[in-house]
């Protein structure tokens, strides 16, 4: 059965990409719940007030974060950190890219093995050159004094494509497909498409025409309650919700 939910707040735990593990991340809530990279699964970042919207999106053995405000890796695992896939930002606005140097770092020094991709609004991939410009200095103090294992390239963001374009697809695995829409502004939304099932994620400020939302088994904006203590998930153990 299909549902809508209006909102939630963008963030996440660990998953395998063959495997299901058992998610230990505070920003789960129940310290028993296992997602098999088959379900299709949105985990709020945090039990605590973040300043902007933050969610993670787990599906087909990827873990996507959407958002990035201040304090959005305080929850997360140094595994969580590691294995992110991608970060989608919201806007390019402060309380929607605060975090995005906290994630690029500690995903760094957490071990991650390769740069990490960044999508969002226009103007996002001036945006990272910019951030990484300024923690070049950083980045050679902490290669040479804690040589973190994915080498010195791995602390950089990278930029997905679809920069400057309206609609744009950021992030393709074949069967988890992320879509990127900006309306004209410095925001943008994301469709998530994962094996017939189908996600949308706004943030705030952001004015959804009521044609996008059509035949989307889940909405997450802010126009209603944003779950912040259970995970939702679209597709689980072959039901949608």
């Amino acid at each position: 059965m299909k549902f809508r939910a209006l909102g939630i707040v963008v963030c996440a735990t660990a998953l395998a990409a063959c495997n299901p593990v058992t998610s230990k991340d505070a920003e789960t809530a129940r310290a028993d719940l296992i997602v098999h990279s088959t379900d299709f699964a949105v985990l709020p970042c945090s039990k605590r007030s973040l300043p902007g919207a933050c969610v993670h999106v787990l599906a087909g053995g990827k873990r996507v974060v959407f958002g990035a405000p201040a304090g959005m890796t305080l929850d997360m695992t140094q595994a969580s950190l590691r294995n992110t896939d991608a970060v989608m930002l919201l806007s390019l606005r402060g309380e929607d890219i605060e975090g995005l140097d906290e994630m690029r770092n500690a995903a760094w020094r957490a071990g991650r093995e390769s740069s990490l991709p960044v999508a969002g609004p226009s103007g996002t991939g001036e945006f990272l050159g910019l951030l990484n410009r300024a923690y070049e200095v950083s980045d050679a103090l902490i290669y040479v004094e804690d040589r973190p294992a994915g080498g010195f390239d791995a602390a950089l963001l990278a930029l997905l494509p679809g920069d400057g374009e309206q609609v744009a697809t950021v992030f393709d695995t074949g069967d988890l497909r992320i879509s990127k829409f900006e309306t004209g502004t410095d925001r943008a939304f994301y469709v998530v498409d994962y094996v017939d099932h189908t996600a949308l994620i706004a943030g705030c400020g952001i004015q959804l025409p009521d044609s996008v939302t059509d035949g989307i088994d889940l909405v997450l904006d802010c126009e209603s309650n944003w779950p912040t203590a259970d995970p939702v998930f679209v597709f689980r153990d072959g039901v949608v919700n």
